[in-house]
Parts: C-alpha cells; structure tokens; sequence
C-alpha cells in the first residue's frame, strides 16, 4: 500500500516476514498480520509456533502452539492448540467463533418487523409469553465484530422498510456519509415526532396515513446485547479467589489491544503484529531524495551510520610542555605579550575512511589586540577508524617522514606533524600574544582602551576535510546488483567550516622590561 503526502511516499510492510502488504489485504484485514506473525500478549515479544510432539522419524507432528522465548508464555497457558503450523490467525479466529455462539446462529420470533400499533397497546399476557423465553435464555457471547455487522445490517433493513420513497437519501451502501444531509435530518426527525400534532389541536385536519416506525434491535441477532446482571459478581469473585490474585489480573498496557471485556490474565489472545510503515523523503525545495528505504532487505539487522556530527573531526587542544622539564608550566590565563607559545592541536577522525584535513588560519588575529598565528603544518592526513587491533596488529614500517624527531630533543618543526595513531593526528601551532593597551601600572585604560574580554585569544580557523566514498548511493539504489556493481565507483567528498579555538588570555603586566623589538 503506497501513497505519497507532503514529500514521503509511505508503504506499509511486514516487519517479521520483510515484505510489502497489498492495499486489497490492508482493506478487508486490517492493519495487522493475517498470516502466522503475533507478538505475546503478556510481554510483546515475538511469538514463534513450535510442536508438541513429534515422530519416531524426526517428523514435526501436531499439535502446535504459539510460544514465547522471553516469559515462557504459551497459549497452552489459555487453553488453545492448533491443527497445523500455518495459517495461525484464521485457526484463533475459527476458536473464537467456536467458543462462542454466532450471530447467525440465533433465532427470535421477534425478527420480523412489528406495525406501530403493536408498539403502542398495552403489555398484554401473549406479549408476555413471548418475552419469557429471552428472560430464561442464557447471555449469548457475540464478539465485537459480529454485533458491528449485525447492527449494521439491522438498521439498512429498517431504513429501506420504514422510507416512504425508493429515493430517499438515508438509503445506501454505507449510512455514515448520508446524515450530514439537511433533509436526512429531517426525516430522522419527523420518524418520531409523527403524531404529536394530535396532542395540539389538530385532530380536526384530515387524517393522514401513519408512516411505519423504526423499531430497535431486539435479538442478539439483529446486534442486541444484554448483559448478564451476574457478571460483575462473578468477576469480583473470582478476583478475590486465591487462583488469581494480584498476578491474575491483565495490566492496562495488556489490555489495550484486547477486547474491553478482558480483565484477566487467562483471557488474553495472542496478537497479531502491527504492519509498518516505510517512507521515504524528499526535500520540499529541490525534491531531492534525502531517505530512501530498501526495496527488499534482506535483514532487519541495524547498519552502522554515522550522525552529522561524526562527521567532524573532534579537536583538542593542549599547550606544549616546556623544555627542560624544570621550566614553570605555562599559565594560559596570563601569557606573556611577545612571547611565543606553541600548541599541540590534536584532529580525531570518527568515519570509516581516512581523510585529508586543511587548516587554515589568519596571520594575525582580528581584534584590537592583534596576535601573530603560524600552523606549522597546515595539510595532513587522519587515519579511518578501524578497529583497534588493526594498530595492535600493524607491523611496524619506516616512520612518517613528515613526522617529528622524536625523544626529549623533539621539537617542533614547519610542514611535520607532531604524533600520529590510528584515527587521530596531532599538529603543531605558534602563537605570539598581542600587547595590550593601557598596561601601565595605573591599570587605567587610555582612549584605545580595550572592551571587556578583548585580553582573550580567541584563533579563527579555517578547516576543510576531504575523503573518499562510494557515490551515487541515492541513483545506484535503485538500479539492478549487476549494474550497481559495474557503476560503483569512488567519489571524492568535501566538508569546510570555520571554528574558534580559545587559546588564553594576556596579561598587563611584566613585559615592559623583555625586548619589545619585531619579531
């Protein structure tokens, strides 16, 4: 069943057995499985048909029940069996209608329709009479839908009775669309209302005919359902009996697909599983595909898929530790004007393909306080993200040329990483802190003075990543496997953003007497 509304084509499809459902099945079915899929009435996992009994040969013999692999649940459990292992839904609905009496079944000598004469005098002893049998009758149970279509037969039958033209618009093939008309209304109206004119004065005009009048229904036949004034008592009984208990009883999220008169744990059915709905969707500008489900999967197993956000390299940012080891640790919320400081910039690569990073940065900072920038190494490349016993298991090969020297005399060095793993590359950057204005001991700003946070170096960078992947994946998808093979072909893919890296902030003060000369 396929339809398409606001950009998404919808197609309704089985979830268990992987195949779409026909619209002509979705009409006289339901929205559910007619076939053998169901779900466990107790805790909602799939139910699977398993045998009770098998021959001296290996042979699965009957009989066979729906069993659950999570809470051990079994329509055993309910009392139910079945003949053969397929065709489960038409087998429960045959069990119903067997446990029940039907509504063709039942018989009353009070079907056929009655005059307005016979409505209107007086309880009689024959009147009586009749009605004895129904006060002796035992409570017929009918199902839901049998009362539905009874009902709904019983009223076409008295409309096309009691309507004085062939023409009139109550008469149909559905009754629903035709009350919305004025006149049908009307006529609903002037069914009862026929006669009290008589109570008014108007006995002196001249006598018309007498419509006939809709009667209702009278017999579990024509839809009516009389309940049984011992019933409430026996389910109180039976929830105070010590074989229930608390755990007998259905919960509300059980009952919700059951019938209303479920109450019990022992009356819960099997369900039948819902059917899905796969779409797929379109951007509303330029109509392009953005979700395309598969025509026919062959599992229902979850593939691995990156979000936007994997898309992005996560970058850290480190300050680079002082050589030697004794030197004082860099203070990154008082750096020093005009004096160098080197970072370590580290890109960690979440796709599956390796990529090819580009790191752009300004000369010098925007701003009043204008700070020198250098990446030493503005192109490099980041591993995929593999698994991790690939680098366990990778044999060690010639170091990265492009790489630093490494030990305590490593340094950085322009156009040369820094490190390098699996999936991650770390960089090197310089940075020179602006001086500040107005850093005289009064602290006073003079009328170049700066705003607040304008002591923060804040780095604008320019990153560009570029990878490699199958193209084509929304045009190939649908084309056959053979030719889908034969067109596969590598594509290059591109993402570019901008991003501010916060280095520190500078401080006013013990610079004066360093070597203010230009770098």
């Amino acid at each position: 069943m396929s339809k398409m509304h606001n950009g998404r084509n919808s197609v309704l499809v089985l979830p268990k057995l992987l195949f779409e459902t026909p619209s002509s099945m979705v009409k006289s079915e339901g929205n559910r499985c007619a076939r053998n899929c169901f779900n466990c009435p107790i805790c909602t996992s799939p139910l699977s048909v398993t045998t009770l009994g098998s021959a001296d040969n290996g042979a699965q013999n009957g009989p066979w029940v729906l069993s659950c692999g999570y809470c051990m649940w079994t329509t055993l459990d309910i009392g139910i069996k079945f003949d053969k292992p397929t065709n489960i839904r038409a087998q429960l609905t045959s069990i119903k209608n067997s446990q029940s009496r039907t509504s063709s079944e039942v018989k009353s000598p009070l079907a056929n329709p009655i005059s307005p004469d016979d409505l209107t005098t007086p309880a009689s002893q024959d009147e009586k009479s009749a009605r004895a049998p129904f006060s002796e009758e035992r409570p017929v149970t009918v199902d839901l839908e049998s009362r539905f279509s009874a009902l709904k037969s019983f009223y076409r039958t008295q409309l096309t009775e009691t309507s004085a033209s062939p023409t009139d618009p109550l008469i149909g093939p559905e009754l629903g669309g035709f009350y919305s008309s004025p006149s049908a209304l009307n006529r609903i109206m002037s069914l009862y209302t026929t006669g009290i004119g008589n109570l008014h004065g108007a006995a002196s005009k001249k006598p018309q005919s007498k419509p006939p009048l809709m009667r209702e229904a009278l017999t579990p036949a024509e839809g009516l359902h009389i309940p049984d004034p011992n019933t409430e008592l026996a389910i109180i009984r039976k929830m105070a009996s010590s074989d229930c208990g608390w755990d007998g009883l259905a919960s509300v999220e059980q009952k919700v697909s059951q019938p209303p008169s479920t109450k019990f744990v022992d009356e819960l059915r099997p369900l039948p599983i819902l059917l899905r709905t796969k779409r797929s969707k379109r951007c509303k500008a330029c109509k392009h595909i953005l979700v395309k489900p598969e025509f026919k999967p062959q599992s229902t197993r979850f593939r691995i898929r990156l979000i936007a956000l994997s898309y992005i390299p996560l970058i850290t940012m480190r300050p680079l530790p002082p050589f030697p080891a004794s030197s004082p640790p860099i203070n990154l919320d008082a750096l020093e004007p005009r004096r160098p400081v080197q970072f370590l910039i580290t890109l960690k690569n979440h796709m599956f393909d390796s990529i090819r990073v580009t790191l752009a940065t300004p000369s010098v900072t925007p701003g009043h306080v204008a700070s020198k920038v250098t990446m030493l190494c503005p192109q490099f490349e980041v591993g995929a993200n593999s698994d991790v016993w690939d680098e366990a298991l990778a044999s060690s090969g010639a170091q990265d040329p492009r790489s630093s020297r490494s030990g305590l005399d490593k340094v950085a060095e322009a156009g040369k990483i820094w490190d390098k793993g699996r999936n991650w590359t770390t960089v090197a950057m310089e940075v020179v802190p602006g001086s500040l204005p107005g850093g005289g001991e009064g602290g006073e700003d003079d009328e170049t003075g700066i705003e607040d946070d304008e002591d923060v170096i804040e780095i604008p960078v320019f990153v560009r990543v570029e990878w490699e992947a199958e193209g084509g994946a929304e045009e190939l998808a649908i084309r056959p496997d053979t030719r889908r093979q034969q067109e596969a072909e590598m594509v290059k893919r591109e993402l570019a953003y901008w991003m501010v890296l916060g280095i520190g902030r500078i401080t006013r003060g013990g610079y004066e007497n360093r070597d203010t000369s230009p770098l």
